[in-house]
């Protein structure tokens, strides 16, 4: 009987510990996994736009113009006074001309597709006449309008000059237009940011054209030198 007795206390007494709040193992748990970071999607960046560079500009040059006129000469009658016969003799045909040098103003503006090409108009004019021994003086206004294809260096472009031109040429009293295809080389250096300076030689008239009934205008080549500002 005793011994049950004991039995019984120590089961009450363990059992008054295990509900009082003995201590309690927790049970093993996993380690802690890093972090996973959530996807971003990439935005693809949008195509830059294109950014057209206007331009404008003036120049002092010299132009040459080059003309030729032919004309026929009567020859004239000689007498027979023995036979009593008139003979003529032939006509001939003189030809005369040259060049004439006259001083002239150009004013340009354009914009620049890219660093390879611009598109360029110029609009030129003499300051003085063209004067060419035996003939009157003339006088010439041109416009054009080009494309510039261009290569550029740290601080230099140097380009060429394709396109058509019209000139009205002014000579005994009269206005003469000739059109035509017009072409020209040349170069920069740009002095700052916003000034260049250049200079080039265009053909203004490549072809002859008739600017009156015996005279014909040869060709026109200028040479200019002046400065581009971009604003």
């Amino acid at each position: 009987m005793k011994t049950l007795t004991k039995f019984l206390s120590l089961a009450l007494i363990a059992s008054g510990t295990l509900f009082a709040g003995g201590a309690f193992v927790p049970a093993p748990t996993a380690p802690d996994a890093e972090p996973v970071e959530p996807a971003v999607a990439e935005i693809p960046e949008a195509p830059a736009e294109k950014e057209f560079k206007p331009y404008f500009g003036g120049a002092i040059g010299s132009s040459t113009a080059t003309v030729k006129t032919t004309m026929s000469k009567c020859g004239g009658c000689d007498i027979d006074r023995l036979n009593q016969t008139t003979t003529k003799a032939p006509d001939t045909t003189e030809t005369w001309g040259g060049d004439g040098d006259a001083t002239s103003a150009m004013a340009l503006a354009g914009v620049e597709v890219n660093d390879f090409l611009a598109v360029e108009t110029r609009l030129t004019t003499t300051i003085s006449d063209y004067e060419i021994k035996d003939h009157k003086p003339i006088s010439l206004t041109n416009f054009a309008l080009y494309l510039k294809p261009q290569y550029k260096f740290e601080s230099a472009t140097i380009y060429a000059l394709l396109g058509y031109g019209v000139s009205k040429v002014d000579f005994m009293d009269d206005t003469t237009t000739v059109n035509g295809f017009q072409y020209g080389a040349g170069a920069s250096y740009d002095w700052s940011d916003d000034l260049s300076i250049f200079a080039d030689y265009t053909k203004l008239v490549g072809s002859s054209e008739n600017i009156s009934e015996y005279t014909k205008l040869d060709s026109v080549d200028s040479i200019n030198a002046g400065v581009i500002f971009r604003p």
